[in-house]
């Protein structure tokens, strides 16, 4: 093949790749969501050509005179979603902006309590990512299956026994707020750091139907700006106000020259415009995905899929957990279901032991339907797609035409 077939072959598959997830799937994959037209008329421009190593204002290049007021504006757009003191949006993802606090505020060798990967926490909370090359010992937090949380009073005592520099909340799989205000108090004991991790809850966070974790104690409140934010791909991380001018400094300097150099600034105006639609839409935006998400467990388990937490109404946010083991396990149902063009993830589920033999095949499925509310979804649709995974997952059904006649009604971006 020869380089012009092999462009004009790439061209075909990102057509066709455009057509299949924006026209003809449902997609469910809770770390994903779309941005509007207003966003995506402003992703391409000049900026994507520049460089701008260091701070607005403070560049080791020339030629920004616009970029820094930009990045400036920016900054006080997410400031005011968030009501935060400080920010910082120069990170280019969720893990990286992990990194930079990890850098910033601990030393080698300090402790931190985070939740382990089957309870919900992300490989970059644990040792088995970021932590290991931090120099960081990593200790889980106690689980409580059956609230599907954080175990306050035995966290307590974990707190006490290993005397963490740390409380690392947030997760991955994220099902309920997490106990930031009741374990302030055993934070403060140890002299230890509350940090939350958003990347996943940062657009209910933002239309202020989640938790407030810089106002329950969080020091620095990391992020992703792509899941239930709906920016571009990237990183951020909040400064609290107990986060002093120094720690500060050092979260900066981990930042550039640590772990970044030139931050893609065509990612900014992106930023923007999400920031200035969830000054608009985003308590309508967070209530609705909420609300589907809530009706989407109930009317699968009500079509008999084990969705997890049932006695505590499935979920408090974008997510819902099914038990999928006696379907075939969470890597078959993921893959059947896609086959159909329902796309989800496989996923571990809380109390689920990790084994080389599971590695592959967890027990779980995890389901965001943050992208479809996007799309105009509301609670007869959800009903609808539980409907559509019953038929896949228990009654063995192809469904793929069912599902892009369903599709083909929802593909206007709502919200914005």
């Amino acid at each position: 093949m020869d380089t012009k077939k092999k462009i004009d072959e790439i061209k075909e598959l990102l057509g066709e790749h455009n057509i299949w997830r924006k026209e003809e799937c449902l997609n469910l994959i809770a770390s994903e969501n779309t941005t509007s037209p207003s966003a995506d008329n402003v992703a391409v421009s000049d900026l994507s050509h520049r460089y701008a190593e260091g701070k607005p204002h403070q560049r080791h290049y020339q030629g920004l005179k616009y970029v820094d007021d930009i990045e400036v504006l920016t900054q006080e757009l997410m400031k005011e979603v968030f009501k935060a003191k400080r920010v910082d949006l120069r990170i280019l993802s969720g893990t990286l902006a992990n990194a930079v606090v990890y850098k910033g505020l601990l030393n080698h060798g300090d402790n931190i309590i985070s939740s382990a990967i089957p309870n919900g926490g992300h490989v970059s909370h644990t040792r088995h990512g970021i932590c290991s090359i931090m120099g960081l010992t990593d200790f889980s937090f106690p689980f409580d299956n059956y609230e599907m949380n954080i175990d306050v009073d035995e966290s307590i005592k974990k707190i006490d026994e290993k005397d963490p520099k740390m409380l690392l909340f947030g997760a991955s799989l994220f099902l309920f707020p997490h106990p930031v205000k009741e374990l302030v108090d055993a934070a403060k004991e140890h002299d230890a750091y509350i940090m939350y991790d958003a990347a996943h809850v940062l657009g209910l966070i933002a239309g202020g139907q989640f938790q407030d974790p810089l106002r329950e104690g969080a020091d620095i409140m990391s992020a992703s700006t792509h899941k239930t934010f709906f920016g571009p791909q990237g990183g951020i991380v909040f400064g609290g106000e107990s986060i002093d001018d120094e720690e500060w400094k050092n979260i900066e300097n981990a930042i550039f020259p640590c772990f970044i150099c030139n931050h893609h600034l065509h990612r900014l105006p992106v930023l923007a415009q999400a920031a200035y639609e969830f000054t608009q839409y985003g308590e309508d935006y967070a209530k609705q995905t909420i609300k589907n998400a809530k009706t989407l467990g109930e009317e699968l388990y009500s079509l008999g899929l084990d969705c997890m937490a049932e006695h505590k109404g499935f979920t408090e946010s974008h997510q819902v957990v099914v038990n999928v083991e006696k379907n075939g396990g969470g890597k078959h149902v993921a893959e059947t279901l896609e086959k159909n063009n329902i796309i989800l993830n496989k996923n571990f589920i809380p109390g689920e032991k990790v084994t080389k033999e599971n590695m592959n095949n967890p027990n779980g499925i995890r389901i965001g339907v943050q992208e479809m509310t996007r799309c105009k979804m509301k609670t007869d649709e959800m009903k609808q797609i539980a409907e559509l995974i019953k038929k896949v997952v228990v009654d063995k059904k192809d469904i793929t035409e069912e599902v892009k006649e369903f599709r083909k009604n929802y593909t206007e971006t709502g919200f914005c």
